[in-house]
């Protein structure tokens, strides 16, 4: 063997070493543990309930910014954005303050429009009632408990208990101290119309304080011949105003 391949093996050689360190040491990324839970499906939903009552009665008012944004995949491609301030006052006053639009003019201002008449029309006392995630709108059925270093989550399957355009069927996940939704996965329960085959969403919350606020919605729906439509809304700038003489608690988990 000639010199010249002695040297190039043992530059093979010497990378080899300098790179197994980095390998091995490269850290993975922490997959939860699935352990038994330490409530069952109804304990948990019951505590749910009774921590959204509290929240529910320590929020004075709330302030925050969204944009929508679609995109329709489509034969004729279209895009559009908007910007809305948003405002909440107790005991049901709601507001939305169109800051900027952007993209396809007709069908986002349609999408839009609907969008924001569909959440007035889910905020009326009635409606709220009806869309609630309690046992009077579902069944529950625990799917797995999830166990990380930073946070413990009870997941439950969902299924509505009538035909109603409110609800949906899909998964939760449950934030184990504060008993807050913090994730929602699935489809509606109704389709909303002939036109649409699938519609599937996710919905994600994040902890401000003491109130768990949405922070992001995404769905997509396949329509009839058409293609498919994907929504996103992002919700950000929250200014959190809560009730003055209410002393906020949480209840704690059993385990």
């Amino acid at each position: 063997m000639t010199p010249l391949c002695d040297e190039r093996k043992s530059d093979i050689r010497r990378l080899v070493l300098l790179l197994t360190p980095v390998i091995m040491g490269f850290p993975a990324f922490a997959q939860p543990a699935i352990v038994p839970p330490p409530l069952s499906a109804d304990e948990v939903i019951s505590r749910v309930v009774e921590m959204n009552g509290t929240r529910a009665r320590a929020l004075e008012g709330y302030s925050s910014l969204r944009t929508y944004h679609l995109e329709c995949h489509c034969p004729s491609y279209k895009r559009a954005e908007m910007i809305v301030r948003t405002g909440y006052q107790k005991p049901g006053k709601n507001e939305f303050t169109v800051v900027s639009k952007t993209g396809s003019g007709t069908a986002g201002d349609r999408v839009f429009q609907k969008l924001l008449e569909a959440e007035q029309e889910s905020m009326q006392e009635e409606n709220q009632q009806r869309s609630a995630i309690t046992p009077a709108n579902y069944t529950f059925q625990m799917a797995h408990y999830e166990k990380t270093d930073r946070s413990e989550f009870y997941v439950l399957d969902v299924q509505p208990r009538s035909r109603n355009k409110f609800l949906f069927r899909g998964r939760i996940w449950v934030d184990a101290k504060d008993f807050a939704i913090t994730r929602v996965k699935g489809e509606p329960a109704v389709n909303p119309s002939w036109w649409t085959e699938r519609t599937n969403f996710e919905r994600r919350y994040r902890k401000i304080g003491d109130f768990w606020m949405p922070e992001s919605n995404e769905s997509e729906t396949k329509v009839r011949a058409f293609g498919t439509a994907v929504l996103s809304i992002e919700y950000r700038d929250y200014q959190i105003t809560p009730v003055r003489s209410t002393t906020f608690g949480y209840s704690q988990s059993a385990h």
